[in-house]
């Protein structure tokens, strides 16, 4: 269901984006016509776009969350697994060991320059 409402979702972009890419390129003719109409033209595409982004939101928010193995469909789940998996994230990855800070050697060697004598 959630793969159907994805491809719909990604096919209805791309028919938004044909359609957005023409438009641009009649505003680019319709420019020195109507020049006062190109506001109300870019409200009402921008109106649209919200409607669309608030359905999809919305149509997102109805699928139940139901938790999936996507470690048994796909390789990629796999990875995935064992990458979030915080049993594999022991003690080999961070220690808890301490450091000593030594103050600083104010006896250190000064650099000499050819100019200054020895």
């Amino acid at each position: 269901m959630l793969e159907e409402m994805q491809s719909a979702a990604l096919l209805g972009l791309l028919v938004c984006q044909y359609y957005l890419i023409r438009g641009c390129f009649k505003i680019n003719e319709s420019i020195p016509i109507a020049g006062g109409s190109i506001n109300e033209r870019i409200d009402r595409t921008a109106d649209l776009i919200d409607e669309v982004a608030q359905l999809i939101s919305d149509l997102g928010d109805a699928v139940p969350a139901t938790p999936a193995d996507p470690g048994a469909n796909s390789p990629f789940g796999l990875i995935l697994n064992s990458l979030l998996n915080s049993n594999s994230m022991g003690e080999k990855h961070a220690s808890q060991e301490e450091w000593t800070v030594y103050p600083p050697n104010e006896d250190s060697p000064t650099l000499q320059t050819e100019d200054e004598p020895r």
